[in-house]
């Protein structure tokens, strides 16, 4: 595998560029073309869904499965990251252990396959039940990744806690979370503080968020910077979506919702992305597309490994 400068020699620095993967559904035979398809293209890394894989069942890792899947990864040049499964929340409070077994083998999947770095969003709750206790929420989710974060710890691994985009359920008023403004989910992390709980910034997320708010994105990504461990990456417009446009196949075509789009089409300002974000060391970015745009993973790369370097320039020089 491609070796990677050691973090804690580096300050600020993005170490590697690289995408998550397509449609996998249990085909572990799609991460091995996946991966050989990025590696030929450049990159440094590939991001693994971990729902997709079938490699998990009953929260409990499928030992055979496993053992294929890390062949895969260790045959590669690829660093690799996981995305847990989108649906666990430490603010659904009533079904907490389900979410908390799902989160912990997700920790365990991670340290199998050598991905330093697990993704998981960070809580949503209802409207109503957010109005009534919102420091209670917090409090709770904090409990929760304290407790994610000493296992992590103990796998070698670290967690980075994701700002949500506004999602259909959250457009219809079903949902909503504190980290649809990055500078609150700064706050909930420098209130946490713990050493194996980092912050993942999707900036087509927080584009959005700041879109549905009425904020300024860049002040958002400024504010995430000190807790900034992992990049997630894709254009958007910033302009939520609506309920009538509820599937995500749609929303790159119509400009709303988290498009997923290739970089360089213009709806964000990469640049002053780049200049917003002095990352914390050992970050990967990671672009994110709809199947669709696929057929552009080569350019977006291009452009990812540009702003990249434009980060690592600004933090060389500060």
């Amino acid at each position: 595998m491609k070796q990677f400068e050691n973090p804690m020699r580096s300050k600020n620095r993005i170490v590697g560029i690289g995408a998550s993967l397509g449609a996998v559904n249990g085909g572990l035979d799609r991460v091995r073309a996946q991966a050989d398809e990025l590696a030929a293209l450049g990159a440094d890394a590939m991001e693994l869904y971990a729902s997709s894989l079938g490699v998990v069942a009953n929260a409990r890792l499928l030992a055979s499965r496993v053992a294929e899947l890390r062949a895969i990864c260790e045959e590669r040049p690829l660093a690799r990251t996981l995305h847990a499964p989108i649906p666990i929340d430490f603010m659904d409070r009533a079904n907490v252990l389900l979410h908390r077994a799902a989160a912990r083998v997700s920790v365990d999947l991670a340290a199998e396959i050598g991905a330093p770095i697990i993704v998981i969003h960070a809580g949503r709750a209802s409207p109503a039940d957010w109005a009534a206790d919102p420091d209670g929420l917090l409090a709770f989710e904090r409990e929760e990744l304290s407790a994610l974060g000493d296992h992590a710890a103990r796998a070698g691994v670290r967690i980075a806690l994701e700002n949500i985009s506004p999602n259909p359920q959250v457009i219809r008023g079903r949902a909503t979370s504190y980290s649809l403004d990055p500078a609150a989910l700064a706050r909930q992390l420098a209130a946490l503080d713990h050493p194996s709980v980092t912050g993942c910034l999707d900036y087509s997320h927080a584009n959005q968020g700041a879109g549905l708010l009425g904020l300024d994105p860049i002040a958002g990504t400024s504010a995430m910077a000190p807790f900034t461990g992992h990049i997630h990456i894709s254009e958007a417009s910033g302009t939520p979506t609506i309920p009538s446009i509820a599937q995500q196949s749609d929303w790159m075509y119509f400009g709303v919702g988290d498009m997923h789009a290739p970089l360089g089409i213009g709806c964000m300002d990469l640049t002053a992305l780049a200049d917003a974000s002095p990352v914390r060391p050992g970050t990967f970015a990671i672009l994110e597309l709809q199947s669709t745009a696929r057929a552009m993973l080569d350019e977006s790369l291009r452009h990812l490994r540009g702003f990249a370097d434009r980060v690592n320039a600004l933090t060389a020089d500060a």
